[in-house]
């Protein structure tokens, strides 16, 4: 009895879905991170005058190589002190 009933909207799109091609039942990735924002991204040693384009990894890493010698340096930068005599 229960079969012979109409299927209910949600139920028709499901079936819809099933029936279409793979990439069409697919779902779409909004939140994925792998978007592209339009601005063609080299490497930096092909443009070192224009970060504007540089990969953002590669911004990351430079930004964390500068943290990095800048709180070597504010530490003392390895200088090693004269024993006291």
């Amino acid at each position: 009895m229960f079969a012979l009933r109409p299927l209910t909207g949600a139920a028709k799109q499901a079936k819809q879905l099933l029936r279409q091609e793979p990439m069409q039942a697919q779902q779409k990735r909004c939140m994925s991170g792998g978007g592209d924002d339009g601005v063609h991204r080299v490497n930096w040693w092909d443009a070192p005058s224009n970060p504007d384009v540089w990969h953002k990894h590669h911004l990351a890493w430079i930004t964390a190589g500068i943290y990095g010698t800048v709180a070597w340096a504010v530490t003392g930068g390895g200088k090693k002190e004269a024993a006291a005599k």
